[in-house]
């Protein structure tokens, strides 16, 4: 099986395309592979974020509210994990859209809305929202991107299971998440002993911004 943690931040264009590429060629493969989507929110993906849409990062209120925006949505997104993947990734894919692509402003009553669109149970998603479980769980989803080493939104990292269960290979920003089809179709990248280490031994490999944890 091939397992792929994908770090996005929740208004990031860049992020909603890789996204919406990584799921496109999930539904199309034959393979066993599990997509597991976290978002990444702190000080710098906000920062790098706010840029794309010519917020000036150096204004404090303006920051501020661009982050309190991004860490909310991540909780909306959380809460409706609880309901299962499928309502998660369909409410994050509207809520991004709205967002990057039709210019909408988030709110929670947007968030509220597009959950319902779902056909989720909104009332337990509006009480998940406020729980502390889901509060939790996105700490929870920060501390994986830091023992992951990832330091920048739109990163994923993906493990075969069917050869070296102590590998795991780092991608960083499009150019190398677009690899992704061709290393699940081509295992054996993971097995090259003398171009890769074990775990936490980080090295470079032909691809650019590839690493291996």
């Amino acid at each position: 099986m091939i397992e792929i943690y994908l770090f996005i931040h929740p208004f990031g264009s860049l992020c909603l395309e890789e996204e919406t590429r990584l799921i496109d060629f999930i539904n199309e493969s034959s393979g066993k592979i599990n997509l597991q989507i976290l978002p990444f929110v702190n000080m710098t993906t906000t920062a790098s974020v706010m840029c794309t849409y010519g917020w000036d990062k150096k204004d404090l209120d303006s920051r501020n509210t661009f982050l309190n925006h991004s860490y909310s949505a991540a909780l909306d997104y959380k809460a409706a994990q609880q309901q299962g993947k499928k309502y998660a990734r369909n409410f994050l894919l509207k809520l991004q859209t709205a967002i990057i692509c039709h210019k909408k402003p988030y709110s929670q009553q947007l968030a509220e809305t597009l959950f319902a669109e779902t056909g989720g149970d909104i009332d337990m998603f509006r009480e998940d929202r406020q729980s502390t479980l889901v509060k939790e769980k996105f700490w929870q989803d920060q501390q994986t991107a830091r023992d992951l080493h990832i330091q920048h939104q739109t990163s994923a990292v993906v493990y075969n299971f069917y050869r070296e269960e102590d590998y795991g290979l780092l991608l960083q920003d499009g150019d190398a998440l677009r690899t992704i089809p061709s290393l699940c179709q081509n295992a054996g990248i993971f097995s090259h002993s003398q171009r890769l280490k074990r775990a936490n031994e980080r090295v470079q490999v032909d691809i650019p911004t590839l690493r291996l944890l």
